[in-house]
């Protein structure tokens, strides 16, 4: 009994001695990677960085944290932010962000506030740590912006699936409930207030492909970029009003899709009114507008109800048969 005993505070002892070691070496590799973007050019500030979670896991803490990427522009503030990881289980990582943080760019700087913001990583093992699966959920999210607007979103998730036998293609969704536009927005399009105050469902599904994998690079380098959108669904509803869009589009190099998005619209109509208001839809092309839309929804059956083809083809957009401006640029900041 004395032999078992002996042997098992052998193993304890020795299962102590490698946790604290890989605590070590965690601590060391995250400062080093700090210090490393810092040696790149990168404005990095923190206070401290911590290893905790003795026997079972590695929760890494760092506090009073800054990141600022001078080749975007863009910039990262959090008081704490959290990795855990299991000590069994090493690739799969949960990052919990604080209550309060902020993200800013050239041209504004948000704050985002959260009951709840926290994603779980499977990542491969590796020094590239490549992203296999990821899924986010976020609670109370409050966004505001030094531009004036505000945003509240009740309840959301978000996951990212890497597809089997695909090293850059990703199966990406997104869901939110009881999402709350900015009130200067919404004064625009809705003056009257006859819309909910909320927008209660918005859900998006879709493949998309990129010219590399989401990695560690993605942050230390530059994003990958879309190369082809699979969109299975993309949904909004608010009160009467509903879009649904899917489609694909291939995307080059510079950013410009090409390809084909189905649009369904609920009370069009009154969609046009809001575009109208809000300055989107200059006063002078509502009427021929209206009119063209109007012929494409008389040939679906209601006219309230519009079934349509966006084509976007050479950077511009063609609504059925109407030029309407020219298209977006997909680039990943």
């Amino acid at each position: 009994m004395k032999r078992v005993l002996v042997a098992c505070l052998g193993v304890a002892a020795l299962a102590a001695l490698a946790w604290f070691g890989w605590a070590g070496v965690t601590q060391r590799a995250v400062t080093g990677w700090l210090d490393a973007r810092e040696a790149e050019g990168w404005v990095v500030t923190r206070q401290d960085v911590s290893v905790s979670g003795f026997p079972t896991e590695f929760v890494i803490n760092l506090s009073d944290l800054t990141l600022a990427d001078p080749a975007t522009g863009l910039a990262w503030s959090a008081p704490t932010f959290t990795l855990r990881q299991a000590v069994f289980d090493p690739s799969r990582i949960e990052a919990i962000w604080p209550e309060t943080h902020t993200l800013a760019s050239p041209y504004e700087r948000l704050t985002i506030r959260a009951g709840d913001l926290a994603s779980v990583l499977d990542l491969r093992p590796g020094a590239d740590l490549a992203l296999q699966a990821s899924e986010t959920r976020m609670r109370d999210l409050v966004i505001d912006s030094t531009l004036g607007w505000q945003s509240h979103l009740a309840d959301g998730s978000a996951t990212v699936i890497l597809q089997p036998g695909e090293t850059a293609r990703y199966a990406i969704g997104f869901r939110a409930t009881d999402l709350t536009p900015p009130e200067q927005v919404r004064g625009r399009i809705d003056p009257a207030g006859v819309l909910p105050a909320a927008i209660p469902v918005v859900l998006t599904e879709a493949v998309v492909s990129f010219d590399r994998p989401w990695d560690l690079s993605a942050i230390e380098v530059a994003r990958p970029q879309p190369t082809r959108i699979d969109l299975t669904e993309a949904r909004a509803e608010w009160g009467d009003l509903m879009v649904r869009l899917s489609g694909a589009m291939e995307v080059d190099a510079e950013g410009r899709p090409t390809g084909e998005i189905a649009i369904r619209a609920q009370n069009w109509p009154a969609m046009l009114d809001m575009a109208e208001r809000a300055g989107v839809l200059p006063a002078g092309l509502r009427s021929s507008v209206e009119t063209g839309l109007g012929f494409l929804a008389s040939l679906s059956g209601r006219r309230e109800d519009l079934d349509v083809t966006l084509r976007l083809e050479a950077g511009f957009m063609f609504l059925g048969p109407l030029p309407i401006g020219e298209g977006p640029r997909l680039r990943l900041r």
